[in-house]
């Protein structure tokens, strides 16, 4: 049976895909990527006008949230098996990649993207993000929407070219991997929040980023922000990743680096007066308890926390910035500004940790799967400094690695590169003695690294490689890596997976220390009964042993789609 024609017939809307929809609209939806107007999605759902391809690329992406025990060994198959039939739908369908305005296609494009890159299915991911771009530049998405539109399906298409943006952004994390969107071809308004009390400001992100403004009465609101530090991370990776024929001396004030540290810090100022009330005065509250513009809020004030520190982790980490003082044989390097850039990478790299265990921890679960390449570029700062001759920074650092890797391990069951990347930081960390000795010198010997460590030290600062599942790092793998931890434990024997407040200086926005901590509160919000009770099929579930709710023949259903 072809799978097109297995479209429900009738009007009535399918109550199982509203259940699946459910699931995406609280735990993905603008947390960062706001694909879609919820009311707007959920007006055509109930009149059964989303097509077959977004839903089955919904399903997919929403099957990941699900903590069903049985799912565990089959989860991402079964995810990639409603992704392949969406694809094959895109490909295949005349409506899907025909001539009109319909942005379905690329919403489903843009969940796909996702899907395979966390797979590492890297250049399947790269097409489907090029092909998403492309078709938003066809409707001239980069430009304000036409006033033709309601304003609800403009808010929907800037949101949804922003959240490309973003994502284009991601992907880029890589040694000369150009993003596919031009800054300066975006001249459409940012996100703004229409939350109680909240008045909506209308500004670009070349007018939120002009230097020769600052004005610190904008109020893009976190998502605006959030765009523009993806930005500001998208001109610190071609800072210290790409090869440039022109390097300046970053020490100076006039250069490129010292721009983006300029707008680094504009833009933290800016996300402080923007920051949401987690509660007020002598009321805590659970995200449970928040209504879903509150949570999505905190979703991309924590993703701007995380921009900001990564950003700084890049422009400071000590193999890139290795590599651009190699490319200045002829410069006096200032060695009290080296000092200084080094001892604020790794305040950054233990401020990045703290956010996202904290975020963790109080029940704001993160949810891009970009966050294991952010702790991971993080650790690395940390795996250097392990064998610092400061006894109070070695074991600092020893912790916080340890806490990196707790939580890696604890996101890997929801995402499968947090392992890849958990064990490429055990494998990096192992063999630190020497990259420590010849990039935290005085004068960094990048001169002295071979070939081969090159391109290990090049590979845990990638995203692009770390996504790959036979990327190079695995080569240095210890026979046991699993002991790490105990590694640890016997050099520090007093370090526990913990929040060290080190980093507390350096945060953006609101503590995050501060924050109520409820361990565990985020699987609450998940029912682990919705999609292995309403998987999206016209077919009739099979009766369960209890005889209450139904079951389901996930091998029955996902064999005749392939029909």
């Amino acid at each position: 049976m072809a799978i097109h024609n297995r479209v429900p017939s009738s009007p009535t809307p399918d109550k199982i895909f509203l259940e699946a929809c459910d699931i995406y609209f609280r735990h993905c939806h603008n947390k960062p990527y706001g694909f879609f107007n919820a009311e707007l999605f959920h007006h055509k759902a109930t009149r059964n006008q989303v097509p077959l391809y977004l839903r089955l690329a919904l399903i997919a992406t929403a099957t990941r949230y699900s903590s069903r025990s049985q799912w565990k060994e089959r989860k991402q198959s079964t995810i990639d098996d409603y992704a392949r039939c969406a694809w094959e739908l895109i490909t295949t369908s005349p409506d899907a990649l025909g001539e009109n305005d319909d942005v379905s296609v690329i919403q489903a494009l843009a969940l796909l993207a996702v899907i395979d890159a966390t797979a590492g299915r890297r250049r399947s991911a790269w097409v489907k993000i090029g092909m998403a771009v492309r078709i938003s530049q066809d409707l001239q998405m980069m430009l304000e929407p036409s006033t033709c539109l309601s304003e609800i399906e403009r808010e929907e298409r800037r949101n949804l070219f922003w959240s490309l943006y973003l994502l284009d952004r991601f992907v880029c994390c890589s040694f000369q991997r150009p993003p596919a969107i031009k800054d300066s071809d975006c001249l459409l308004n940012l996100p703004t929040y229409h939350g109680p009390g909240k008045r909506a400001a209308s500004i670009t992100l070349s007018g939120l980023l002009d230097d020769k403004v600052r004005n610190m009465t904008f109020r893009p609101g976190m998502f605006g922000i959030s765009i523009a530090l993806a930005a500001a991370l998208g001109r610190t990776v071609k800072c210290m990743m790409n090869k440039d024929s022109n390097a300046e001396e970053p020490w100076h004030p006039g250069s490129e680096y010292g721009s983006i540290y300029s707008d680094l810090e504009f833009l933290k100022e800016l996300a402080v007066k923007n920051s949401p009330v987690i509660a007020e005065p002598g009321r805590s509250r659970s995200p449970s308890e928040m209504p879903d513009g509150d949570r999505e809020q905190i979703a991309h004030m924590v993703l701007s926390h995380t921009l900001y520190h990564l950003s700084h982790c890049i422009l400071s980490h000590p193999f890139l910035l290795g590599m651009k003082l190699q490319s200045l044989s002829g410069s006096d390097r200032p060695s009290a500004w080296l000092e200084e850039t080094r001892r604020t990478s790794l305040i950054h790299a233990g401020s990045l940790v703290t956010v996202l265990v904290e975020a963790k921890a109080a029940g704001y679960m993160p949810v891009p799967s970009v966050y294991s390449y952010c702790i991971l570029v993080a650790s690395t700062i940390h795996a250097l400094h392990l064998h610092s001759s400061d006894v109070s920074i070695s074991r600092s650092s020893a912790e916080y690695l340890k806490t990196s890797l707790y939580y890696l391990g604890e996101i890997s069951e929801l995402w499968e590169n947090a392992q890849m990347m958990a064990n490429a930081l055990k494998a990096f960390a192992f063999q630190c003695a020497r990259y420590s000795d010849i990039l935290l010198h005085n004068n960094p010997r990048i001169e002295e690294l071979t070939e081969t460590e090159m391109t290990i030290l090049r590979s845990v600062v990638d995203y692009w490689t770390m996504m790959d599942p036979q990327n190079p790092v695995f080569d240095l793998m210890p026979s046991d890596p699993d002991n790490f931890s105990d590694v640890l434990d016997k050099t520090h024997g007093y370090l526990t997976p913990s929040s060290p407040s080190l980093a507390d200086e350096m945060t953006l926005g609101v503590s995050m220390p501060d924050l109520i901590v409820h361990k565990g509160s985020h699987s609450a919000n998940v029912d682990p009964d919705i999609l292995v009770r309403f998987p999206l099929s016209a077919m009739s579930p099979i009766a369960s042993d209890d005889g209450k709710s139904p079951g389901w023949d996930w091998d029955t259903e996902l064999n005749s789609m392939h029909e």
